[in-house]
């Protein structure tokens, strides 16, 4: 098992205890905050990039129609492409928008002193690649 594959399987075991520990009642917002929580502490080299697209991923989930429904499929395959982008792993197609890539730019201005050279590189590379710079 890889490291994005033990973190989709992690959040779908947040997922499904949300609801086994709360008598069956499933709450969309708290399994995301709890989503988010490991999003943040996957991501130890750069936690201030990944508290702030936690965020921006929680401000999504929250806009939706029945965010008490949430994450969806949709919403799960967007956080499961930024991890593997904050890896250096992202290759071939991916849900993320050129858009997404210029926020996730603006994102990583913010943070980029205390980024490790090595992982600033790579996201700069990939939204290059992705002709959002």
């Amino acid at each position: 098992m890889n490291d994005i594959q033990k973190f989709q399987a992690d959040i779908k075991r947040i997922i499904k205890h949300d609801r086994a520990d709360n008598g069956g009642s499933y709450d969309g917002i708290r399994a995301s905050r709890k989503i988010a929580e490991l999003f943040i502490s996957s991501n130890k080299d750069c936690q201030g990039l990944a508290q702030s697209i936690s965020e921006l991923w929680l401000s999504r989930i929250s806009s939706f129609r029945a965010p008490e429904k949430e994450p969806s499929e949709e919403n799960l395959s967007w956080l499961y492409d930024v991890q593997e982008f904050m890896d250096g792993t992202l290759e071939g197609d991916t849900v993320l928008t050129k858009a997404d890539f210029e926020e996730l730019r603006e994102l990583i201005g913010y943070e980029a002193e205390d980024l490790p050279v090595d992982m600033l590189t790579s996201m700069m590379n990939t939204i290059m690649s992705h002709d959002a710079l």
